[in-house]
C-alpha cells in the first residue's frame, strides 16, 4: 500500500475484503476531515453528495428528531443519498471530536466533467 490512508482504510469493514490496489485508488478519492462535537454532517431530508466512514469518535443518528443509532469507528454514512440522488434518511451529528475520511462525489463528478470537456477540446484543436 503507497499509502498510509490506504493502510487506515484497510481496517474499516467496508474495505476489509479489498486488495492493497483498490484501497490505494480508495485513498485517491477521500479527504481525511476533523469535526468538532456537535458538528451536523447531513441533515434529514437535505440533499447529500457527501459519503462519510468514521476514523475516530463516535456520532448520533437521529429521525423524525429521536436518536435511533450511535455511529463509531468503521462506521458509515450517507451512502443511500449517494447512491440514488435523494434526499438523507437522517441527521448525523458528532457527540466528540471527531476524524472521518469523506468521500466527495460531487466534486469527483466534476473533475471528471471536466476532465472530460478538455479531453474533448483538445481532441478538436488537432
Amino acid at each position: 500500500m503507497a499509502d498510509a490512508r490506504a493502510a487506515r482504510l484497510k481496517v474499516v469493514p467496508l474495505f476489509a475484503h479489498c486488495d492493497n490496489r483498490q484501497l490505494d485508488f480508495i485513498a485517491t478519492q477521500v479527504e481525511e476531515m476533523d469535526f468538532p462535537a456537535g458538528r451536523v454532517l447531513c441533515t434529514e431530508g437535505m440533499y447529500g453528495g457527501d459519503f462519510f466512514i468514521l476514523e475516530s469518535g463516535t456520532a448520533d443518528v437521529t429521525r423524525g428528531g429521536k436518536k435511533i443509532a450511535t455511529m463509531q469507528s468503521g462506521d458509515f454514512f450517507g451512502e443511500i443519498a449517494l447512491v440514488d440522488g435523494g434526499r438523507r434518511t437522517a441527521t448525523v451529528t458528532t457527540t466528540v471530536p471527531s476524524r472521518a475520511f469523506v468521500l466527495e462525489v460531487i466534486h469527483s463528478v466534476m473533475r471528471a466533467l471536466a476532465t472530460r470537456v478538455r479531453e474533448a477540446g483538445a481532441a478538436k484543436a488537432d
